[in-house]
């Protein structure tokens, strides 16, 4: 006899939109993300949230996997995805979430206009 197995996967907890880090703090790292949003090459909209380009080198995909690590802690409401192109081509970087995420990464983005 055979049996069917199924798997349960737990639907994913609704995190408020919200930086956990102090104030002084989130200056600081502010600053790190504008210096690493201004290497972007291009921007696109996703349904819900950004994908932004950058240079297929080993070092931007070394900082974008830092940048990742560490927002990951502070804004836990992010999903990520880093998409690595064939032939050594561009990187992706995947910024989505729940509703209001995609303003939050306008804002980081508009700032550097």
């Amino acid at each position: 006899m055979s049996q069917t197995a199924s798997i349960t996967i737990p639907i994913a907890q609704e995190l408020p939109i919200a930086c956990t880090l102090a104030e002084a703090d989130r200056a600081a790292r502010r600053d790190e993300i504008d210096g690493l949003f201004s290497g972007r090459q291009e921007v696109r909209e996703l349904p819900d949230g950004y994908a932004l380009r950058f240079a297929g080198e080993e070092a931007w995909a070394a900082r974008l996997l830092g940048f990742i690590a560490a927002e990951r802690t502070c804004c836990p409401f992010f999903t990520f995805a880093l998409v690595f192109e064939p032939g050594q081509g561009p990187l992706w970087l995947h910024l989505r979430g729940p509703e209001g995420t995609k303003d939050v990464v306008a804002g980081l983005l508009g700032a550097l206009e």
